[in-house]
């Protein structure tokens, strides 16, 4: 969301004609071709959010889209995103190996059975 100044301490979003137009002058001033809009510096944005492998939550919080149909058009699925998933799924099992080592293990009955250590049996 971009604010224009109305007067002191007093701010309004933008219009999306309104911001379309001074996009349009800028255009005209610099020289860039009519293929440069609004829409397309929002799709160059999400293009460039799906090539930082974002998730598409993380990618639709971002573009404020509401339903991932909405996003759908940006997320393109490719192999090199699913390699990405594929990748960043593996490396969190790895990370999370040790943990359920010691959660998958049988409980013991009594508190200090097997495992009590040696300078509490002199006690």
């Amino acid at each position: 969301m971009i604010l224009r100044k109305l007067r002191k301490g007093v701010t309004k979003p933008y219009s999306f004609s309104g911001m379309q137009k001074i996009i349009q002058t800028m255009r005209a001033r610099i020289g860039l071709p009519t293929t440069f809009t609004l829409d397309a510096c929002r799709h160059g944005g999400m293009t460039e959010l799906e090539e930082a492998e974002l998730t598409d939550g993380q990618g639709r919080a971002l573009s404020a889209h509401k339903t991932a149909s909405a996003y759908a058009g940006y997320a393109k699925r490719t192999m090199e995103r699913a390699l990405s998933a594929t990748r960043k799924r593996h490396a969190h099992l790895l990370a999370n190996a040790a943990g359920t080592e010691f959660r998958n293990e049988t409980r013991n009955q009594l508190r200090n059975a097997e495992g009590m250590r040696d300078d509490l049996k002199e006690l």
